[in-house]
């Protein structure tokens, strides 16, 4: 069995805290060690729940106290930039072809509507006005739309 040893920590690493990667560091470095031969598997148990209640760095090294190479290392480089944000996309206009196809749909609504407040009017002349307003109202906006998408 091997002497044991003390694991020194610097003092700059000791309090920072550990990342769900570090743990998973330690937890395949700990079966490494069991599959080594260094741990029973109930010092294995022992020393994961003990590795999942460490808080930093320092702490994390402790269940390796005793044990033979490999151990935890953390590596401080910078991490990568992370990319940046695509730019908004623009809002998705109607294809020509779904233009027509509404058009297609809306006009004889508008038209079968309008004959029939047209019928309706013969009896009620005021109505009459009303059903041209709505209808000149619709076919203005028509004639925007078709030169608008122009």
């Amino acid at each position: 069995m091997s002497a044991v040893t003390h694991v020194d920590v610097p003092a700059q690493d000791g309090g920072i805290r550990l990342s769900d990667a570090d743990r998973a560091q330690g937890m395949r470095l700990l079966n490494e060690q069991v599959a080594a031969g260094c741990l029973t598997s109930e010092e294995f148990a022992d020393r994961a729940i003990q590795l999942e209640h460490e808080r930093t760095r320092a702490e994390l090294l402790a269940p390796f106290r005793d044990l033979p190479q490999p151990r935890p290392s953390f590596d401080d480089a910078v991490p990568a930039e992370r990319p940046t944000a695509l730019p908004p996309a623009e809002p998705a206009r109607p294809t020509p072809h779904l233009r027509y196809l509404i058009t297609a749909v809306v006009a004889p609504c508008a038209i079968v509507g309008a004959l029939t407040g047209l019928e309706s009017a013969a009896a009620e002349p005021s109505l009459l006005l009303a059903s041209l307003v709505v209808a000149g109202l619709y076919l203005v906006q028509l004639v925007a739309g078709y030169l608008s998408a122009r």
